[in-house]
């Protein structure tokens, strides 16, 4: 038996039937090879859905968590009650509220403050947020090698989801929103402002290669060892050990019996506050380019910023009550459909751009990105913190002008870095929630390997199109400039952006200056 303070653990599969205080004596006698895959369910009562209380088998005793039980009717919680502890609730309310009615009350000062705030932390902690990854990383692949065939679960059970409901899951959990929003854009920004496109040096080819190496790299393993990291931890504390789901199981091994009182409330407080702070700003991204697309298809006219922000708060309330109900729904019902359906259009949108195309092109871009992406992004570019680049006049600024710009570590990598840290809490134990009863080396390929394959599919769709376009655009541009001598005779009118290309060859003086050679 485990037994810990009110809580007892039945190890019912070990040869000499010793009984420890708790689980950390148990973890020392074990031995490496088979540490945890002594205990197929613990304490856990497999039989039911209640992984927030861990009973007691003689006592029905539960772990000391302080809580709150609300009866609720059936059509709303599913089992007739919520569950929740106040001053975990409330600690993280108290903040939220607080910021939030400092932005209302003041909000250009508000503004101020934040934007300092997130310059200093720039400034004395980039080190910290970009080192911090590679290291998670290498660690994360150090478990999938050395306990690969350890189970979130019990030795022989099943996983509760398809590999494929399961890859759609995390997917539109992890990172769904965010490529819509950059899969075009991003690269674009990337052909200017960085270390690479302003070395002075750099032909265009290498220019737009490398803004895609670098929107990779804050893609595909970056973007997900924070959310492995928790998974994992929350994972085998659960599943393994008979813990409850939270972020405060994962530092029971460090805190002990103090996981359970106040610094435990103080963690999972906190976990809430970072978790609506990647909520807001995934949600904000969401809401932007949503908005920018109805006014694009003429479904909503706005012709000033109050109107704008009444469209941008509808659309909101709108996603939210989806989300909502997609909750309440559960698990195995509006959140698997939800996913399912986001993914599977995802895919319908990606294959539609890509045989529209020019296909042979983008299978070549590809294969060459996921070479840049092997070469590059797994040891030089994560350890990339721009420490000249980011100097300012005065400071040892380079004097050639062949630099980054200041901001630019701290605009891209680092908030992205930053982002992901804070959707950690959530997605990482909403992966932990959906990976019962798979091994840690399907775990980590599912979350780690796939989305990343996922990611160079379609950032080289997308942003290949992008770059593509863009780059025919600068060739109008020439065209226009030199036989026309007008640089925006292709241009359409009224946009700055967007070019009428020619749909047929173009003849000037009995010379071919542009072959039309579209799809």
């Amino acid at each position: 038996m485990i037994t810990n303070s009110d809580t007892t653990i039945d190890v019912s599969t070990m040869a000499d039937k010793t009984t420890y205080e708790n689980p950390s004596a148990l973890r020392k006698h074990q031995r490496k090879d088979d540490s945890l895959e002594s205990i197929e369910s613990g304490g856990y009562d497999t039989s039911t859905n209640d992984r927030f209380h861990v009973k007691n088998q003689h006592e029905g005793k539960t772990y000391p968590i302080r809580e709150v039980l609300i009866n609720l009717p059936v059509f709303l919680g599913g089992n007739g009650e919520i569950r929740f502890n106040a001053f975990t609730s409330l600690f993280g309310f108290a903040i939220l509220w607080s910021l939030a009615a400092y932005c209302m009350a003041v909000p250009s000062e508000a503004g101020a403050t934040l934007k300092q705030w997130m310059s200093e932390m720039t400034t004395y902690f980039t080190w910290f947020f970009i080192v911090a990854n590679p290291v998670l990383i290498f660690f994360i692949l150090w478990l999938a090698f050395r306990f690969g065939d350890i189970k979130m679960g019990a030795k022989d059970a099943q996983p509760e989801f398809s590999d494929t409901t399961y890859f759609a899951m995390i997917f539109s959990a992890g990172v769904a929103v965010g490529l819509f929003f950059y899969g075009v854009s991003e690269p674009l920004f990337h052909q200017s402002s960085n270390y690479f496109s302003e070395a002075g040096y750099h032909s265009q080819n290498e220019i737009d290669q490398w803004a895609l190496v670098i929107t990779m790299y804050h893609w595909g393993f970056a973007a997900w060892s924070a959310y492995l990291t928790v998974a994992i931890s929350a994972g085998l504390a659960s599943y393994r050990f008979g813990l409850p789901l939270t972020i405060r199981s994962s530092f029971y091994p460090l805190l002990g019996e103090y996981t359970w009182g106040w610094i435990g409330d103080l963690i999972d407080g906190f976990s809430i506050v970072m978790t609506v702070a990647g909520v807001c700003t995934s949600l904000g991204l969401g809401t932007l380019q949503m908005v920018a697309g109805m006014e694009r298809l003429g479904w909503v006219s706005v012709d000033n910023l109050n109107d704008k922000q009444n469209v941008y708060i509808g659309v909101i309330w709108v996603i939210t009550a989806g989300a909502t109900i997609s909750v309440v729904s559960g698990l195995k019902v509006g959140i698997k459909i939800l996913s399912n359906v986001a993914f599977w259009l995802g895919c319908l949108i990606l294959f539609l751009c890509f045989a529209m195309e020019k296909s042979y092109y983008l299978l070549n871009l590809t294969v060459q990105t996921t070479g840049m992406y092997l070469q590059w992004c797994i040891f030089q570019v994560p350890f990339w913190t721009d420490a000249f680049g980011s100097l300012n006049e005065g400071e040892g600024r380079a004097v050639d002008g062949n630099s980054s710009a200041t901001w630019w570590i701290g605009g891209w990598t680092v908030f992205y870095m930053a982002w992901w840290v804070s959707w950690a809490c959530f997605v990482g134990l909403f992966i932990a929630q959906i990976s019962k009863n798979r091994s840690l080396r399907q775990v980590i390929f599912s979350v780690l390997v796939a989305p990343t394959i996922y990611a160079i599919l379609w950032f080289t769709v997308f942003g290949g199109i992008a770059l593509r376009q863009q780059r025919q655009g600068l060739e109008l541009n020439k065209i226009g400039e030199m036989y026309y001598q007008n640089p925006d005779h292709f241009k359409v009118d009224a946009n700055e952006f967007c070019y009428n290309v020619p749909q047929s060859d173009i003849i000037v003086n009995e010379t071919t200056v542009f072959l039309n050679n579209l799809p």
